[in-house]
């Protein structure tokens, strides 16, 4: 019996049995305790378990026990016990298995088993094997005496009714734990939390953390998001957030240890723009650390933004659909630069009328296409950037009445030539100017870049004719170099 006490005593590391438990719904709470009181169980969460999460824990007593304040000792029940599990007569429960004849190994004990004699030897095994653990989750003859709520990582106790062999469930997962209270009981939840990491891949400039990105209205920007597989959690959902400026390209998949379709299922829910929702069965089979891979594009449509930048954010959800169970969330951000321009005249004054374009660093013109479909509420605005071999097929912004130039927007990282193509009468041609928009610079100075062109009336007279003016250059020239020889030589004279 010694032998069964200390097997019974140690908390055991847990396997995947709550799908097979029975749930009685509506079961009262245990009343709390002190750590340490006589038979109290004191419950720490997993680490990681966010703050405001809800878990429920559920106490189910296997056996009743006895104790002599050393010593402990285990009775059936109802007479049965789960598999793998013996009872005599005198209603004892032994973990093993009863022969007809002796074995005469040490340790076997002899037992009357419906009046018959039988010979057990009691494992002496630390631990349980998953499937002993599986019997006692299958098993209908144990008793729910309670439950347990616990918010966040919050350490704590409650009291049970007796001495007894307790099997507790967890909605964060599905590890459980058997412990049996001799005094008090602490069982940690080995349910691990999973992580996940979300990063740009794809995007015209992109820091080496893959956090942040700059983009071109238009263009495709791709994700890759890392889940780590923990241990024992189920229920695990991917959910996916994307501002109005980023669409969603509908291409979201999961690679890694034969992930396929039929082992996920992509869709959508509430305020997520998608959601991938795991099949425990397939999560099940994974070892802890697996790590499954989440790839999906958007495409850049909003063209006003500049230092506030269009986030995509996810996070992974696991255990019971109500317990609030989920990963911290990880953003990626996609900024976009733009560069405006001031339209002034000689005097310092707002010039109306001119216009302007921009090339890049291949000679190709800046064009915004804006296309808009849907009506009211429903309608949905696509802007996209394209380069064009002709100035006459680019996008041209025209001073206003104070001078003000619309916004070249949606540019990504590199080097433009503001070009003014259009000239307010008589006024002289600004000369063409570059500018740069450097990568992994997300500083209003970088991405929000403004320019002030003039423009001065008229236009450069030719000289009168003849030689003009130079001639008198040139002979002043001559005097101030005579002059300077003529002193010289004077000094060297008076010298002499």
């Amino acid at each position: 019996m010694r032998r069964m006490r200390k097997l019974m005593a140690l908390v055991i590391v847990m396997v995947m049995a709550l799908a097979m438990m029975s749930v009685v719904a509506f079961a009262d709470a245990l009343p709390s305790g002190t750590k340490g009181d006589d038979k109290t169980i004191t419950i720490t969460p997993p680490s990681g378990v966010a703050d405001d999460a809800i878990n429920t824990y559920t106490v189910y007593k296997v056996f009743n026990a006895t104790t002599d304040g050393t010593n402990i000792s285990y009775k059936s029940l109802d007479g049965t016990a789960p598999a793998g599990f013996v009872v005599d007569d005198a209603n004892n429960v032994y973990l093993g298995t009863a022969t007809d004849t002796s074995s005469g190994a040490d340790g076997e004990i002899q037992i009357k088993v419906g009046g018959a004699t039988k010979y057990i030897v009691p494992s002496t095994a630390d631990e349980l094997t998953a499937e002993q653990i599986s019997a006692i989750a299958a098993y209908t003859g144990k008793v729910e005496v309670g439950t347990v709520t616990i918010t966040g990582t919050t350490e704590t106790t409650v009291t049970v009714p007796d001495y007894g062999y307790y099997f507790i469930t967890t909605s964060t997962g599905t590890v459980v734990t058997i412990d049996s209270t001799h005094k008090n009981a602490e069982v940690e939840d080995k349910n691990t939390v999973p992580t996940v990491d979300k990063k740009i891949t794809g995007a015209s400039s992109v820091d080496e953390d893959g956090k942040k990105a700059l983009a071109q209205v238009g263009t495709t920007v791709n994700y890759s998001a890392e889940i780590t597989i923990g241990n024992g959690a189920k229920g695990y959902v991917f959910h996916d957030t994307m501002e109005t400026g980023l669409s969603y390209n509908g291409d979201a998949a999961v690679t890694g240890v034969t992930a396929s379709t039929t082992t996920y299922t992509v869709g959508q829910s509430g305020t997520d723009t998608f959601t991938i929702t795991f099949n425990d069965d397939y999560i099940k089979t994974l070892a802890v650390g697996t790590k499954l891979t989440v790839t999906y594009s958007a495409t850049v449509n909003d063209n006003a933004i500049t230092t506030d930048p269009l986030n995509n954010t996810c996070y992974v959800s696991y255990g019971d659909a109500n317990s609030n169970n989920r990963t911290p969330v990880t953003e990626a951000d996609v900024y976009e630069a733009k560069f405006t321009v001031t339209k002034k005249d000689g005097k310092n004054q707002p010039l109306e009328g001119a216009g302007f374009v921009i090339k890049d660093a291949n000679d190709k013109y800046y064009k915004l296409t804006t296309t808009t479909t849907g009506e009211g509420s429903s309608a949905v605005t696509t802007n996209v950037v394209s380069w064009v071999d002709s100035i006459d097929d680019a996008t041209e912004y025209t001073s206003d009445a104070n001078g003000n130039v619309p916004s070249f927007t949606g540019l990504a990282n590199g080097t433009y030539t503001l070009i003014e193509k259009t000239v307010p009468d008589g006024y002289n041609k600004a000369a063409d100017s570059t500018f740069t928009i450097a990568e992994h610079d997300y500083t209003a100075g970088n991405l929000e870049q403004t320019a002030e062109v003039i423009n001065n009336s008229g236009s450069e007279l030719p000289s009168t004719g003849g030689i003009g003016t130079t001639i008198f250059y040139v002979v002043g020239a001559i005097l101030v170099l005579g002059a300077s020889i003529l002193l010289v030589t004077r000094r060297r004279m008076n010298a002499k």
